[in-house]
């Protein structure tokens, strides 16, 4: 089986171990619909990224919630996490600004498309956002301070906190781990909801990155309403009614990355961005 088909495995043995909180190992290959082997080898992965423990048949998740590990993260949806880093990146014009950056696998690829601006200093919180910011070596990087998440990368706590106040920016980009008009914008981590929520309270420009796969979900910790974001970036597979309803909650522009007309890439397109639907104006 491919590594994506696996990450899809694991995240069904998360999402249920969060919902059960044990499984006996016995039922998985039916749950799966694979064999027993493959799921010996997809728990021995699982084990050694930290994610669970096996004792006497049965395995327990190692931590509480669903949140995967980066390293898993990075494999998901990656074209249309692509597209939206294209897209999302068109939107800070070029010029001596300061932005904020948060973490997760889709401001990655913000951070890629932004690696080469000259006169951008970004601070971030992501041990990951700032490699790729620092590739090519043009753009001024500041990471916060912080206590490190394992499962993130990214830095938390009252050092990463206090280097955030002391900062305004331009733009701030965020990603989210779940995004709907009712629930706002949340994250698993309440650690990280605070550093994304600072980030967007201190930004003239705030723009929310997320796959439609987060659309519609709540998680625990709430880092704002939707209406404290000027702008959310998502891919083709989300819901018409749910972008419409983000619009009518106050969201300026929700915009929509479009599947290309022929072939797999996408040129990395300027401030027009004629490859995106738009659902509302921006100023």
């Amino acid at each position: 089986m491919s590594r994506p088909v696996r990450e899809v495995r694991i995240s069904v043995v998360l999402h249920l171990l969060a919902r059960r909180g044990e499984l006996p190992v016995r039922l998985l290959p039916e749950v799966l619909r694979v064999s027993a082997a493959t799921v010996r080898r997809d728990l021995a992965v699982m084990e050694d990224e930290g994610l669970i423990r096996r004792s006497y048949g049965r395995v327990v998740a190692a931590r509480r919630g669903e949140e995967l590990p980066m390293s898993l993260r990075r494999t998901r949806n990656i074209e249309a996490k692509r597209r939206i880093g294209i897209l999302a990146s068109s939107l800070i014009p070029s010029g001596a600004l300061t932005v904020a950056l948060g973490g997760g696998s889709t401001v990655r690829f913000v951070a890629e498309h932004l690696a080469g601006r000259t006169g951008l200093t970004v601070v971030t919180n992501s041990l990951d956002t700032a490699m790729s910011l620092m590739a090519r070596q043009v753009v001024d990087v500041r990471v916060t301070g912080g206590t490190a998440r394992p499962l993130s990368h990214d830095l938390v706590g009252e050092a990463a906190e206090k280097a955030l106040r002391s900062h305004r920016f331009d733009f701030a980009v965020v990603g989210a781990d779940g995004i709907s008009p009712e629930g706002g914008l949340t994250r698993h981590s309440a650690r990280a909801a605070e550093t994304d929520r600072l980030m967007l309270e201190r930004a003239a420009r705030r723009i929310v990155v997320a796959d439609s796969s987060k659309l519609g979900r709540a998680q625990r910790a709430r880092v704002a309403g939707v209406c404290g974001v000027d702008t959310v970036v998502t891919d083709a597979q989300a819901d018409p009614d749910l972008l419409d309803a983000l619009r009518r909650t106050g969201v300026e522009a929700v915009l929509v990355v479009m599947r290309p007309s022929s072939g797999p890439d996408v040129p990395h397109r300027s401030r027009s961005a004629p490859w995106h639907r738009d659902y509302g104006e921006i100023p």
